[in-house]
Order: C-alpha cells, then structure tokens, then sequence
C-alpha cells in the first residue's frame, strides 16, 4: 500500500477560519445583499443556515478597530415588551419642535444613519431606531408582524415623550410607514418612504440569483465593504457594517450577525394575506416617495459577476420584478378625496437601493421641501 503524506496542518486560528469561509459565502450574501435589497424569495432566506458554532464562540468580541462607534450620538434602549428592547439613537436636535424618526430596510440597523442624520438636526429633534430582531435591539422568537413592529415604534415614542413625528423609512420600513399612517394617525405629522415598497405581493415573481463573497472577500472588514459597494453599488458605514457582521479573531468575516429565520420571519408578515395590500386612500398624511427606478434594460450591479446561466436567469425573471415595481408606485399614487396628493420622485435607473446613501443630495433636497412647515 502507497503511503499518503499527512497534510500540512494550517495554525488553530487559521484552520478555525478557512473552515468558516466557504460557509460564510452563501450565508453572508443571502443576509445581506438579497434580502436588503427586497429581492430575495422568502424560501431562499428561510433555507439560509443560521451561525454555526464556531461563529457564535466568538459573540462580537473579534471586532476590528473600525467597528468602534465614534459618532457623537446618544444610545438608549427602550423596554417595548417583557425581554424585549430596542436600541434607540438621538442624533440631536433636542430643542426644535419637530421630531424625525428614521425606520431602517431589513437587516439593518439605526447606524445606517448615522451620516444622514445630520441633515436634518437643525430643523428637527432627530432619532433612529433599531427593529426587534437585529443587533443591538433584543432579538425575540417573535413578534415580527408589522402589527408588533409598528406598536413597538409608538412605545418608543411614548418613553421619548413623543406625541407626533414625522417619519422617514427605507425598503422593508414601508410596511411600518403605512401601518402608522393607517392605524395611529394622531401621531403622525408626515412619512417619507426611501425606496419602501407595499411588499404584500412581492414575494409572489421569480426572483433573480444572488452572488456569494469570494473567500478574499471576506478576509476583512475593508475586503467585504470593497465587495459590497462592487456588487450592491453601495459602501455603509463601518459600525452599521460591523453590527450585521461576526468576525474572527484575525478580523476575517465569519457570518453574518443576524440569524436568517428573523428576515424569514418579518418576510412573511409582509406578504398577503397576513399583510393586505395598503390601502392608499386610508392613509390621509401627507406622503413622499422616492424612489429608485428599476429597468429591464439596465442589470443590477452584481449582473456583471453572475455565470452565463445564472444571467440567463435573471433575463427571464428581472422584467417582471421592473413591471411590479411599476404597478406599485402607481398604487402609492392613490389618494382620498379629502388627504392630500402623495408626492412621487423617481430617480433613474439603476440608483442603489440605498439612495440616501449614493444620492444623499438628492434625497434631503426633496425631503427638506416636503417635511417644510
């Protein structure tokens, strides 16, 4: 018998690692980038696996330097249910009469914010807060209806004193939006919706393919942002970055922080029937909504790294993606006879997802005019 070589074994930390890195791929781009962008079929976020062991062993305690928190916001949380909280910040404007409140997309946090929050400090008292489920806000085995989403929303109004607001909400934050504006009108002055969509007949097209990170993609925390801006069109911040990320001791991305099953489960709370379709005409606050046009002549940016057969796909299924979207904004259109017309700015395609980010400009010149007294 011919005798086989023992292989060269790798250090402890590096064998812990390369072991994680295949697993983190698929996991990392399910989490992040289809889901964030709404485009991900719910079947697909529920299959996700959750983080493994070796990935929980580590908790958060591997964070690179640039996950410090160097904003000069105020952290609170506030208690909306028994062993539930949610992380609350103010990014300042205490003295002005009007308040903001900014509702975050799926998967991430208030930190999203935390450069665009600034714009509007001098008009507004201006807080952000982190839904149940994602970190730092407590992360419950339920409760992740947009019924409960948007209670938990006016509890953290009630214990900020808060009477009325106005609100601004990115993507999945649109169920939130039209619930407020629907159910709890008396504390809502005006909602501005970044790219939200009604969600409840989303989930019923063919869906696109993704793409995994490369194992180089996730060596690092700068590795994996150089990736996401490559294939999302959009570069985040590094404490919101940080928080939706498990990283080793090396500083290698591991996982993704936020278990899969909570996106599944705030997914299905969005879809018909456990969420109708908004009805527009109920909702007599004023409203906003600016959005990124989609086309099926122009390929979302991870198009370019897709296999042939994975592009093919997409051919087939983004058209009909582009005529929901279409059909949804002229829902938004629909108004009461008495409540005011909505207001509708539709940037051209592809804008990211993320237009507060790459089209700051743009969206606080709309909302300035819009939220104006």
């Amino acid at each position: 018998m011919k005798a086989v070589a023992a292989p060269v074994r790798s250090n402890p930390v590096q064998q812990e690692e390369e072991a994680r890195m295949s697993l983190a791929r698929a996991a990392l781009w399910g989490a992040v980038f289809l889901v964030a962008l709404s485009l991900a079929p719910l079947q697909a976020a529920a299959a996700s696996p959750a983080p493994p062991a070796a990935a929980t062993k580590h908790g958060r305690g591997h964070l690179p330097a640039e996950c410090r928190d160097s904003n000069p916001h105020e952290v609170s949380r506030v208690k909306v249910a028994p062993g539930v909280e949610l992380e609350v910040l103010d990014f300042g404007g205490a003295d002005n009469r009007r308040t903001l409140v900014l509702l975050t997309g799926l998967g991430d946090n208030a930190h999203i914010y935390d450069d665009f929050a600034v714009q509007f400090t001098g008009d507004f008292h201006v807080i952000g807060i982190t839904r149940r489920g994602f970190l730092p806000s407590s992360r419950p085995a339920n409760g992740y209806d947009v019924a409960t989403r948007t209670r938990d929303i006016i509890k953290v109004m009630d214990a900020h004193r808060i009477k009325q607001a106005s609100f601004a909400g990115h993507s999945l934050a649109g169920s939130e939006l039209s619930r407020l504006g629907a159910r709890y009108p008396a504390r809502v002055e005006k909602l501005v919706y970044l790219d939200a969509y009604d969600l409840a007949t989303r989930f019923r097209r063919p869906d696109v393919p993704g793409v995994a990170f490369s194992d180089e993609d996730t060596r690092s925390l700068l590795t994996f942002q150089a990736a996401e801006a490559r294939l999302t069109g959009t570069r985040k911040n590094d404490t919101s970055t940080c928080l939706g990320l498990i990283f080793g001791s090396t500083g290698a991305v591991l996982d993704a922080a936020n278990p899969p099953e909570i996106s599944a489960k705030i997914l299905a709370g969005v879809q018909a029937p456990a969420n109708p379709l908004v009805d527009w005409r109920r909702i007599q606050a004023p409203r906003l909504g600016i959005f990124a046009d989609y086309s099926a002549k122009v390929r979302l940016p991870h198009y370019w790294y897709l296999e042939p057969a994975d592009q093919a796909l997409f051919d087939r299924n983004f058209p009909g993606i582009v005529a929901w979207q279409k059909q949804t904004i002229e829902r938004f259109f629909q108004h009461g006879g008495d409540g005011p017309k909505p207001v509708v700015r539709v940037l051209p395609a592809f804008t990211s997802h993320y237009l507060f980010i790459n089209r700051e400009d743009f969206v606080v010149r709309e909302m300035r005019r819009f939220l104006a007294p």
